[in-house]
């Protein structure tokens, strides 16, 4: 009986050890995993702020671009204003000239309608005269009716021409359009 006390004492005394290894392998492997979930964690918190900055970054660069498009497309518009105000200062020193002719003074209008109509075009705004064509509410506004034998809908008379800018409206026709005779 006492070698069964010193079998079961020493089987206990392994089993303990065993515990004692299985515990240690438990705590490793807890360790070796704490320390690998605070290196990924390091990771993505750096991933993180480079993710931030290059974000903050690109809106500041996009910022940027925008003003300096506003910029540049304010320019080319002032400079091709520029064009314009030259030419009415120089029709305003001929209109105080005393010998003043009524035909030059009608050939620098021309002179001066064909330089804005050459400085829209550099801007790419198109003109919008819609005579004859049909009532179109997105590009006209219509002024009144007008009884007429043309098709219902169709524009009779420009009152003011319309302006657009690629397909942007800057300014809608205003137009009389035709109704039915009664």
């Amino acid at each position: 009986m006492k070698e069964e006390n010193e079998n079961s004492s020493e089987s206990t005394n392994e089993e303990e050890k065993a515990l004692v290894e299985s515990d240690l392998e438990t705590e490793e492997k807890d360790l070796n995993e704490e320390l690998q979930l605070i290196e990924e964690n390091k990771k993505l918190n750096d991933l993180l702020l480079r993710s931030r900055a290059e974000l903050d970054n690109f809106q500041k660069r996009t910022i940027k671009q925008m003003q300096l498009a506003q910029l540049y497309s304010t320019e080319k518009l002032s400079s091709e204003l520029l064009v314009i105000m030259d030419s009415l200062e120089a029709a305003e020193k001929l209109s105080n000239d005393p010998n003043m002719k009524i035909e030059s003074f009608i050939e620098g209008n021309n002179l001066l309608l064909k330089t804005t109509q050459e400085v829209f075009e550099k801007l790419n705004i198109e003109e919008i005269n819609p005579i004859d064509e049909d009532f179109d509410p997105e590009y006209h506004q219509a002024m009144t009716t007008k009884d007429s034998e043309k098709s219902e809908n169709t524009v009779l008379e420009v009152m003011q021409k319309g302006y657009k800018l690629k397909t942007k409206l800057l300014r809608p026709a205003l137009v009389v359009v035709s109704k039915k005779n009664k």
